[in-house]
């Protein structure tokens, strides 16, 4: 495992040096800031890119171009077992290398993202974690009425200790994931109408501290579509319908289920300041188990955006649907979530975001409901186009009806980040 560490760091080293030093004075591309995995949840996501990668600097080699990034930084978090008394805090030195493969033949579009989260902290070594992802997605044109989008995805990562309600175990819980979907559209892109068709599986399994993690492998099959028709040239309702199949691995668990979910809604782009999508539904589900029953309730989702100004934008999530449980406890979690993040560019090289959410987590089958509070505040300072600093401050704050998993929380963050 550190083999394979050093070397994907030394990769990325190597790619970003190379392509750093090939830029000439005259070029310019623009890059966005990507969020990268604190400790809380070391998902080891690699940097996010842009949705114009190809506008970014970038490494030919042959057909294929590479778009490598690097960031360390240094964190403080005041609680890392999200406790309410005896608070535990320390210092975490994070790395995260990654590197996006990017390849075009005609109008398909093919991209291979490798990307590692390293976490060292100075006091409490058991925490330690190195994490690891592959995504690969393939964008195909197949005809004039016919496209398709598949995605493969590998994570080998951990749960951060007290980050579920699983007992504290000596070491974080370790996982790996794997998953693929395919999402097939029918319909020319100027149709009033088309139908997106999607078929997804995602496996998940632990493979540590298996007392208590045993119980939470399962599989997750993924079966829907959604029907878009155009009622004005930027805006379309929609109709979607979805069916899941959630298989726990473990033979005496009782928590496996399917949902069931119907929603309509509507996408817009009504100004060029203003774009969104909101479903609206209901959702059903069903427990294996006869004595947990079923349950229906209405689910929603949403994402907005609003550009009140051309360097300054506004996202607003909300969301409401069923998750999955942790250690045993309750049916089910109905958690309902509603964000907001203000991103500023001030100048060319400085930006802002600030970001608060809030989510709660009713337990089905227990008397239990959790209320958890997140802000955030993050300035990034482009020293070249390639190359950033900046700090970010996350508080979080949860107050559940069982006293024990309430916590506070604070992390502070310095990052110098550099990517192509």
């Amino acid at each position: 495992m550190q083999v394979k560490c050093t070397s994907l760091i030394a990769a990325s080293a190597a790619l970003l040096v190379s392509g750093a030093l090939a830029q000439q004075p005259g070029q310019s591309s623009s890059g966005g800031a990507a969020e990268v995995p604190g400790q809380y949840s070391p998902t080891g996501s690699a940097p996010a890119q842009a949705s114009g990668s190809s506008q970014r600097g970038g490494i030919p080699l042959g057909p294929i171009t590479a778009y490598p990034s690097v960031q360390m930084s240094l964190q403080h978090n005041d609680n890392l077992y999200s406790r309410p008394n005896n608070k535990t805090g320390d210092r975490i030195d994070v790395l995260n290398p990654a590197v996006r493969l990017e390849a075009k033949q005609g109008a398909n579009t093919y991209s291979l993202t490798l990307g590692s989260t390293l976490g060292r902290y100075r006091n409490y070594s058991a925490d330690n974690y190195t994490s690891y992802n592959v995504n690969a997605l393939a964008s195909l044109d197949l005809s004039a009425r016919l496209r398709a989008q598949l995605k493969a995805d590998y994570i080998d990562s951990s749960d951060p200790r007290g980050s579920t309600n699983n007992p504290l175990s000596p070491t974080p819980d370790r996982w790996r994931q794997t998953g693929g979907q395919g999402i097939f559209s029918y319909g020319a892109p100027g149709a009033r109408g088309r139908v997106d068709f999607e078929l997804g599986q995602t496996r998940k399994a632990y493979y540590n501290n298996r007392t208590t993690t045993e119980a939470l492998d399962r599989t997750v099959d993924d079966l829907g579509a959604t029907f878009y028709w155009r009622i004005a040239p930027k805006t379309s309702l929609l109709f979607q319908g979805k069916h899941s199949t959630i298989d726990y691995l473990l033979s005496t668990s009782t928590l496996g289920s399917t949902e069931s979910r119907l929603l309509a809604g509507v996408t817009w782009e009504a100004t060029a300041k203003t774009t969104g999508m909101f479903k609206l539904g209901m959702v059903k589900k069903d427990f294996d188990e006869s004595t947990r029953g079923s349950s229906t309730g209405i689910s929603w989702d949403g994402q907005i955006r609003w550009s009140p100004l051309t360097y300054s934008h506004v996202n607003f999530t909300l969301g409401k649907a069923p998750a999955e449980t942790t250690g045993g406890v309750g049916n089910f979690i109905d958690r309902t979530n509603t964000g907001a993040q203000w991103v500023h560019d001030w100048s060319s090289q400085l930006t802002t975001e600030a970001s608060a959410s809030y989510m709660t987590d009713a337990y089905k089958g227990l008397a239990r409901t959790d209320n958890t509070q997140n802000y955030g505040l993050k300035a990034t300072y482009k020293m070249r186009r390639w190359l950033s600093i900046g700090g970010d401050y996350t508080h979080a704050f949860r107050n559940s009806d069982d006293n024990s998993f309430d916590y506070k929380r604070n992390v502070f963050m310095l990052f110098l980040r550099a990517a192509l």
